[in-house]
Parts: structure tokens; sequence; C-alpha cells
């Protein structure tokens, strides 16, 4: 797959190739400066393209591990995060899990964010008994997974 980025460049490059010949035929001047400014702007495409290159793989890999993830969202009602002997259980609990990353707990909004991967086998079911297991009442715990990130919910102004 041939980036957007380079085919932009590649496509400015052969354009100003055209225009600077278009300009020497109608006006004649100095041939020697016309060619060397644009051979100056070409080595500036190709170093734009070798900096820039970097940036677009690592992108990729971004989107690829998006694509192998499966995001969690874990809230517990009425703010019970803040108690300090059930939220240490939940997170030693959600810790041990298998190929858990990413793993993010706000006590103060009470919510817990972390990535599995995407071919794992834990269900929004036994997240749940997690919590359950842990000392919360089963109304209060919320699980949300997906295969894209899930956006953290924002406080009304």
């Amino acid at each position: 797959m041939v980036c957007p980025l380079i085919v932009k460049t590649l496509n400015f490059v052969y354009t100003l190739r055209i225009f600077t010949k278009t300009i020497l035929t109608r006006f004649p001047m100095n041939n020697f400066i016309v060619e060397k400014r644009y051979s100056l702007i070409a080595i500036i495409a190709v170093i734009f393209l070798c900096v820039s290159a970097p940036v677009i793989q690592a992108q990729s890999q971004n989107e690829s591990q998006v694509a192998n993830n499966k995001y969690v969202r874990v809230d517990i009602g009425h703010g019970a995060l803040h108690c300090p002997f059930l939220s240490p259980k939940l997170e030693t609990q959600l810790k041990e899990l298998k190929g858990i990353t990413n793993f993010f707990m706000d006590r103060q909004n009470s919510f817990a964010t972390f990535n599995l991967p995407a071919d794992t086998e834990i269900t929004v079911e036994e997240l749940k008994k997690i919590g359950v297991d842990v000392g919360y009442p089963s109304t209060d715990v919320m699980i949300a997974m997906d295969n894209k990130p899930i956006k953290t919910a924002t406080k009304p102004q």
C-alpha cells in the first residue's frame, strides 16, 4: 500500500518539473539557475519523504495494534472505588488477567480501563463476576467491552 503523502509529494515534484520546463520553453533565461532550483526542490522532497516515513510506519503499527485489542472499561457505581478495602482487591484481580495491558484505574471517577488481546476468551460476565466476588453489588458493576477504543466519560460542566 502506497502512502497518500508519498503520492502527493511525488505528484508535486512531477508538477513542478512540468511547470519548470514550460517556463523554460516560453521565457528564455538562464537554464542553469532554473535546473538548480528544481534539483534543490527535489532534494527537499526526498528529505521530507525520508523524515516522514518512520512517522507513517508508526501510525500503521498503531492501527494494527488497535485491531489486535479488546478495550474494556469497568465502571463501579456510586463512586465505590473510593473504598480502601475493595478497590485494591479489584485492581489486583484485574491485573492478574492474562494478557492485560494499559491498565488505568481512576478512583476519583470510579472506573478502570485496560486492553485485552483480541483473541481472549474473557467475557463481560466473567469480568462482572470478578467485581461481584470482590464485594461490590452486581448492580454497581458495569462492564463495557469493544474492539474500538472506549472513550472516557466526561463530567458535565
